[in-house]
């Protein structure tokens, strides 16, 4: 059995060296997959794919809403919407028609809809890239909220992870930035841990 209180409590650890040497994703998900299940690993794998670009498409997302696993469907479906109305924004600006690029997905309602389409509104093409990869980070943060130390935990750090690789290489400052809130964020997580173990070392 996977000792995600173990995992999520050494997660800092894993990050510690970017400021020196730069931030390894690659590095950082194999120290944590080497600890997981079989069965875990398999999430991680699926989740890899819906981070490739050059493969992302129909079959990805029905797999994803598919799955099993809580913050794969949420995470993957609002992927699945943000990426269509990118879609449609592009075509509209382009002249060309959308429907034969979008991913089909149950109507559902988006609650992050019309900041989405704030973001697109924005001329400058870096501060839009931000500001929708600062809008997935909170949306993983949204569905493992409550989720401290299991899987969708651990899922979560992996979007945020990949999120910080990202920028350090496009935008170092930005990496920068995201990198620190990513420790910010892991350091309150293992200060909850601590209380609820009555402030002991794990």
């Amino acid at each position: 059995m996977d000792n995600y209180v173990y995992i999520v409590a050494g997660l800092p650890e894993l990050t510690s060296g970017f400021e020196n040497t730069g931030f390894d994703y690659a590095a950082v998900k194999e120290s944590v997959v080497e600890l997981l299940s079989e069965k875990d690993q398999q999430l991680v794998e699926l989740m890899e794919q819906g981070f490739d670009e050059n493969t992302l498409g129909a079959d990805f997302y029905a797999k994803a809403a598919e799955s099993k696993n809580r913050f794969i469907r949420e995470y993957f479906d609002f992927d699945g919407r943000l990426r269509n109305m990118k879609v449609n924004y592009l075509a509209k600006r382009l002249g060309k028609e959308s429907d034969p690029y979008l991913v089909n997905l149950e109507e559902a309602d988006f609650d992050e809809e019309q900041q989405i389409q704030d973001i697109l509104a924005n001329a400058d093409f870096v501060q839009r890239e931000q500001k929708m990869d600062e809008l997935k980070w909170e949306k993983a943060s949204d569905i493992a909220r409550l989720d401290y130390f299991n899987m969708n935990a651990i899922l979560a750090f992996l979007v945020k992870a990949k999120t910080v690789q990202r920028w350090a290489e496009l935008d170092p400052a930005k990496g920068t930035e995201m990198f620190h809130k990513l420790v910010k964020e892991i350091r309150g997580t293992n200060a909850e841990l601590d209380l609820s173990v009555g402030g002991g070392k794990i």
